[in-house]
């Protein structure tokens, strides 16, 4: 199939269609073309319309055709390689366009394919997203827009007892539908800590942690390490997380000695793959609201057959606390405006009492003025009326002295007379 070559640029030529075209271009010809154009570099600078500053680069330089075409790159001209081709017919060098045009078709076919691919990009990645995508089955329900994938059962086992796990997965997952999460078989490559992943799928993805006994899982101390971490999980969440399977008799490790285990050995006694999948399978969750919807629209039913009258009574009983409320709104109103009325009216009242404060003041100051003078009055009449004080006897203190002076004189006269008794 031919490319057109109109619609492939000159910068898409391969580095060896460069050398074949500056070989045949860079030696000098003296017998120019039929429109007087030189047969060689000098010609296609002409066409090009170079200035003469790069015409004397070109003419100093070792090799001028790998110039002009490394120039064309670097300035992005939009010169195709049909282009080119043209200017060498009018250069009359149609040896150059028989020897490339093989070459040339390989360029453009290249070129067109590189094109192609850098028009697909890849999607960024969510970092938040990738973190959480640790199986293939994360990878094709995310894509679908759905939640992360969740397993019944994560299976733990050696790698010495392959083929039994290739038949619990025939078992499991073809006749019982299960979902089981291998680590070798489900997990993603690139993941960061093989073991951290492990840990996680087993106590957020998983169900339970379905354990292969054998010699050969003992000996491993990976599955110690993710046995030891599943007994703690089972611990802490209070949950039937392990379930141990015996492939090959051996000594129990301690974390499952007190743990009831499934024997592959001993299947005669019971069907051991129905009782794995009853083991696995997670139990069914009861819906408790409707039953709890159920209860409480029974408990209403029996509350109404037993006490019909009051029921019957509620909206009567509803209709009188509307009326009521009505009327309690409407008193309060009304008491609102008989307030605001009884501020007003003590506001006119307030302003009248100050009148009256400044009227009682100038009558009582008046009535003050007039008593002073009717006391003056009063008194100059009483003590006109009073009987005269001028005949009385004096109140002076000089009459009980003397009075004092005369009691002595008596105790002294009596006692000088009794002295004088006695000496007679």
């Amino acid at each position: 199939m031919t490319i057109d070559l109109s619609t492939v640029p000159l910068v898409g030529i391969s580095v060896v269609s460069k050398q074949i075209i500056a070989a045949m271009l860079n030696p000098t010809k003296v017998l120019p073309s039929d429109n007087n154009l030189p047969r060689d570099w000098r010609g296609l600078a002409h066409l090009l319309e170079l200035n003469g500053e790069i015409m004397s680069l070109l003419v100093s330089h070792s090799d001028p055709t790998t110039y002009m075409l490394t120039m064309f790159e670097k300035n992005k001209k939009n010169i195709t390689i049909k282009n080119f081709q043209t200017m060498m017919e009018q250069m009359d060098r149609w040896d150059i366009i028989d020897d490339t045009e093989a070459i040339f078709q390989s360029d453009a076919a290249k070129y067109l394919e590189q094109q192609q691919r850098a028009q697909v990009s890849a999607d960024l990645i969510d970092e938040c997203v990738d973190q959480e995508v640790l199986t293939l089955g994360d990878v094709h329900r995310l894509s679908q827009g759905l939640e992360t994938q969740y397993y019944d059962a994560f299976l733990l086992y050696a790698d010495e007892d392959i083929s039994f796990v290739n038949e619990m997965i025939q078992k499991l997952e073809t006749e019982y539908k299960l979902k089981l999460c291998l680590k070798d078989r489900d997990l993603v490559g690139g993941v960061a800590f093989e073991h951290e992943a492990v840990m996680k799928l087993i106590s957020e993805r998983c169900n339970r942690l379905l354990i292969i006994i054998s010699p050969s899982f003992l000996k491993s101390s990976a599955n110690k390490f993710f046995l030891n971490y599943a007994q703690a999980l089972s611990i802490e969440k209070r949950q039937r997380k392990m379930i141990p399977c015996i492939y090959k008799s051996c000594e129990l490790p301690f974390q499952l000695k007190y743990i009831s285990t499934l024997d592959y050995n001993r299947r005669g006694l019971y069907d051991f793959w129905a009782k794995l999948h009853d083991s696995i399978q997670a139990s069914h969750s009861i819906n408790t609201s409707s039953i709890t919807q159920n209860n409480i629209t029974k408990e209403i039913t029996e509350a109404r057959n037993i006490l019909p009258d009051k029921h019957s009574d509620i909206p009567q009983n509803n209709q009188r606390i509307s009326e009521e409320t009505l009327k309690y709104l409407q008193k309060n109103e009304n008491y609102t405006v008989a307030k605001i009325n009884d501020a007003k009216a003590l506001n006119v009242g307030s302003k009248k009492n100050k009148k009256l404060l400044r009227w009682e003041k100038i009558t009582a100051n008046w009535k003050t003025k007039q008593t002073k003078q009717n006391g003056q009055l009063i008194t100059e009449t009483t003590i006109q009326n009073l009987p005269s004080v001028d005949n009385l006897d004096s109140l002076d203190l000089s009459n009980t002295d003397i009075y004092e002076k005369n009691k002595k004189k008596n105790l002294f006269s009596k006692f000088t007379k009794k002295k004088i008794g006695v000496k007679v």
